[in-house]
């Protein structure tokens, strides 16, 4: 009897030595690691704790270099006439801005690398940036969507899209934002909610067409159908402690 009594009575300490274990490993802010990414947001550094088991918080920035593309879009030569000209005009678009994210990544299954991410991204409002010159267009605008966007006296034009400075963020995919080794890999998908694209002058007053035009260029597509940001991400971690 002393010896099957000795038996349960480690057992039963190994079990909640191993409990509290656990609970020190994954509680509140025990494990932090840091991590990059490349994504479609741009190239990201962030650092991640966990809350407990199931829970992770996520902080970060993600600046997104200058890519840049080149679009014709339709010009207006007569500013104050509705009547649309066939002429175009060539522009420069700049994808470049900063963001910041706080992210709370839940693991409903134990064990499991699974997550679901709920959070925000903060900042980086202007999504695309316009730029253009044409010195036989001075005083005339270009067809963005269903607005004009003003070509000032030099032929200069110069504005952008901008989108909400706060964006609701939904995500998912595998991978441990705290890896339990000391290096981890994580895959993300997910969407940014940043509301209805805007668009945004530096040259004058952007002029509203009514719905009297149907432009076919990369800018007009953005402010039309780009009623979310879709987020595709690869990151690589590494656990501190």
């Amino acid at each position: 009897m002393r010896k099957v009594f000795l038996v349960i009575v480690l057992v039963t300490v190994a079990t909640w030595s191993s409990q509290v274990k656990a609970q020190k490993e994954h509680g509140l802010f025990n494990r932090l690691s840091v991590g990059v990414s490349a994504s479609t947001i741009g190239i990201g550094v962030d650092a991640s704790t966990t809350l407990n088991r199931y829970l992770m918080l996520r902080a970060g920035v993600d600046i997104m270099p200058g890519i840049t593309f080149d679009t014709d879009v339709d010009v207006d030569i007569d500013a104050g006439s509705s009547s649309l000209s066939e002429s175009t005009v060539n522009l420069e678009g700049a994808l470049k801005r900063t963001q910041a994210s706080l992210l709370l990544s839940v693991y409903p299954f134990k064990g499991s690398s699974f997550f679901i991410t709920g959070g925000a991204y903060f900042g980086g409002n202007k999504l695309v940036k316009i730029n253009g010159h044409n010195e036989e267009l001075k005083n005339a605008g270009i067809i963005i969507g269903d607005y004009k966007l003003p070509i000032d006296e030099n032929g200069n034009v110069s504005g952008g899209i901008k989108v909400s400075g706060f964006r609701p963020y939904l995500g998912l995919g595998f991978g441990r934002a705290v890896p339990y080794k000391r290096l981890g890999f994580m895959f993300e998908l997910g969407v940014q909610f940043h509301g209805t694209p805007k668009l945004y002058s530096d040259t004058g007053s952007i002029g509203n067409l009514f719905d009297q035009t149907d432009a076919d260029d990369e800018f007009s597509d953005i402010l039309d159908k780009l009623k979310v940001y879709p987020v595709l991400k690869f990151r690589l971690c590494g656990r501190i402690f």
